[in-house]
């Protein structure tokens, strides 16, 4: 084999890998678990699969509220409660799950800001129990608290996901002129106010135009408006979620995620649904949940399904 023909091997061989490393799921239609009908949960705005106990998930209502986190099943049925004390619920809009040094954990974001107006924000970690057996309330403290601000002013951000293998939280913005992805590093810091550092705008995902921001619309209409976000067990892809889309967005390799946003992400319609505003994968990485913030909030999720050739 000449030297041409072997340098033009490895460079298809290297192709072939990327595309393949980058594959996109596909998915079945969406499945209906079941409707949320408890008052109680009226306003779901974060959805994180346990990381350990198969097919539960926890979620949170949107705040001011107490700050209180509910653990559902995959057919929708509460499995226990978790009361964070000395924590109060600003405007909690996204929760994370992961794994750390061999324990399992919870993020919570309380990153909400329609106005525009905080000075700060802040992320509150703590460490996932077991559940009771009766479905009781617990009552936890965070381990650790994360206080910070955005280098370019106040943002609305309801999109949140950890990827602990990198050691680092991502934040989208909600109302900017385009979603705008920010990184901060995961764990308490030294206990002073962090700075979220800015790694790009999202080109691919259509933002609301100007007219649409300033009317009265529903929120269904404001398609472009991140409202969740989610990273797979494996770190292989990231998930936002839209009023009217899921965008997932794929790593190749261990590249960096801002360099995997920077792609076309693959879109994922959304059935009807009011206000969808919480995602999260399950434990497998191969089903994305998803439901909203008004009642009866369906209880829905998309299953990735091989392809036959």
């Amino acid at each position: 084999m000449s030297a041409a023909l072997r340098r033009f091997a490895l460079a298809l061989a290297a192709l072939v890998a990327s595309t393949a490393s980058a594959a996109e799921p596909r998915y079945g239609p969406p499945q209906l678990d079941a409707l949320i009908t408890d008052r109680t949960l009226d306003e779901i705005s974060g959805v994180a699969a346990s990381r350990r106990i198969d097919d539960v998930y926890w979620v949170h209502n949107d705040a001011p509220r107490p700050a209180i986190l509910v653990a559902l099943d995959g057919k929708g049925r509460q499995r226990g409660t978790l009361r964070i004390d000395g924590v109060r619920a600003i405007d909690w809009e996204d929760i994370a799950s992961y794994t750390l040094d061999g324990k399992a954990w919870l993020l919570v974001g309380d990153i909400g800001d329609n106005a525009a107006v905080r000075k700060e924000y802040e992320v509150l970690a703590i460490e996932e129990p077991d559940l009771d057996s009766a479905g009781a309330t617990q009552t936890v403290k965070p381990a650790w608290r994360l206080r910070f601000r955005f280098p370019d002013g106040a943002h609305d951000c309801e999109a949140m996901a950890v990827d602990a293998g990198r050691r680092e939280i991502l934040l989208m913005t909600k109302r900017t002129p385009r979603p705008t992805l920010y990184r901060l590093p995961l764990g308490a810091g030294n206990g002073g106010i962090a700075i979220a550092e800015r790694l790009l705008d999202i080109d691919a995902i259509p933002a609301p135009t100007a007219a649409e921001r300033s009317a009265h619309f529903p929120a269904a209409r404001l398609g472009g408006s991140p409202t969740a976000m989610d990273i797979d067990f494996n770190r292989h892809r990231a998930a936002v979620l839209t009023y009217r889309d899921i965008w997932i967005f794929t790593r190749v390799g261990d590249e960096d995620w801002a360099a995997a946003f920077a792609r076309t992400p693959q879109r994922l319609p959304l059935p009807p649904l009011a206000q969808a505003e919480a995602l999260g994968f399950d434990r497998s990485g191969t089903r994305l949940r998803v439901s909203g913030e008004r009642l009866p909030a369906p209880w829905i999720h998309f299953e990735e399904i091989e392809i036959s050739y």
